[in-house]
């Protein structure tokens, strides 16, 4: 008896695992209550999306074009959340940050945010909101790096020069100078400071090697 309910438990753990990996594969299985397709990019989203988009992946794609790496590649897939069960499914075993964008599959998935706004929000004191706009540009310079420079080279590179790069072309930081400055004045770390850090390091070595990201990643 308790054999066959230890066996039929592994099989249930199996069943969860396998659907749980299938869903971090295809997060659309979630059954978003609305979606659109606009160019090569499919939207999924938790709420009504509203209109703006359009000129949200405008700026986004303005953005990203100014990186010597950039490619149009086969499309994006980008899932807005409210922050609740699919963004603490789909995020695990993290959870603190704006947005994941997720190597192989290259899906984007969004914390809380504002279409209408044009804000995204992490829930951090410090450092906890950034424009939606700049936030899906950082996550898919992440798979412009990976797609250049090949997925095991990416996972090589430097934190500092990872992020820093991403936050150069979204064209800002989450933390701001003022926050930044306090954070430092009373020995707080922070996850953000290696991201405001990196940023300004980048923008740097940038000036010097005529803005390329080959030469920045591979000195």
């Amino acid at each position: 008896m308790l054999s066959s309910m230890s066996r039929s438990l592994r099989y249930l753990l199996s069943g969860v695992l396998v659907l749980w990996f299938a869903v971090l594969c295809a997060p659309q299985l979630l059954a978003w209550p609305d979606s659109i397709r606009i160019g090569q990019t499919q939207i999924y989203a938790e709420e009504p999306i509203a209109p703006k988009i359009r000129s949200i992946l405008a700026r986004s794609d303005a953005l990203l074009k100014s990186s010597t790496i950039y490619s149009d590649g086969d499309g994006w897939r980008i899932f807005l959340t409210n922050g609740g069960w699919r963004w603490r499914l789909l995020s695990f075993p993290g959870g603190g940050a704006f947005a994941y964008s997720k190597p192989l599959t290259e899906a984007i998935i969004v914390n809380r945010n504002s279409i209408a706004k044009d804000l995204a929000w992490n829930g951090q004191t410090f450092g906890g909101q950034r424009t939606l706009s700049g936030v899906i540009a950082h996550e898919r310079t992440h798979g412009l790096i990976r797609s250049h420079f090949g997925l095991l080279a990416a996972t090589r590179f430097p934190t500092w020069k990872v992020e820093g790069y991403c936050d150069h072309v979204a064209g800002e930081s989450s933390l701001t100078q003022a926050d930044y400055t306090k954070l430092m004045r009373t020995g707080t770390r922070h996850p953000a400071i290696v991201f405001f850090e990196g940023r300004r390091k980048v923008a740097r070595i940038l000036l010097s090697n005529g803005q390329s990201a080959d030469a920045l990643f591979r000195p």
